[in-house]
């Protein structure tokens, strides 16, 4: 099977994200990109990669609200990391605008 996630914008803007999956277990190796946009306060659930590449690489984050451009890139680079654990063993993962940042989270059904 696929990667699932649910990903949860809880801001006021227009998120445009695109996911790098990667391919096999090595986060040096990429294996495409899934792109999709989370309106404010949407939680939308994400399919990418498949079977044998389900894991996730890092993001991109892009939005402009009121008269303000935003634009993140966060990449994992080894296993087990804080952004490798937080992308790859949550079921949610949740964008919040904090003052001039949007910062990710993650969560498990267990804990919602």
């Amino acid at each position: 099977m696929a990667g699932t996630k649910t990903f949860v914008n809880t801001s006021q803007a227009v998120l445009q994200i695109t996911l790098f999956v990667r391919q096999g277990v090595n986060p040096a190796n990429q294996d495409g990109t899934a792109t999709f946009t989370l309106n404010p306060q949407e939680s939308l659930f994400v399919q990418y990669g498949n079977e044998q590449n389900p894991f996730l690489n890092g993001f991109t984050l892009f939005t402009i609200l009121n008269g303000d451009l935003y634009s993140k890139v966060q990449f994992t680079t080894t296993i087990g990391s804080e952004l490798d654990n937080l992308l790859n063993t949550n079921d949610y993962v949740l964008f919040s605008k904090i003052i001039t940042d949007y910062v990710i989270s993650g969560a498990n059904v267990d804990q919602i």
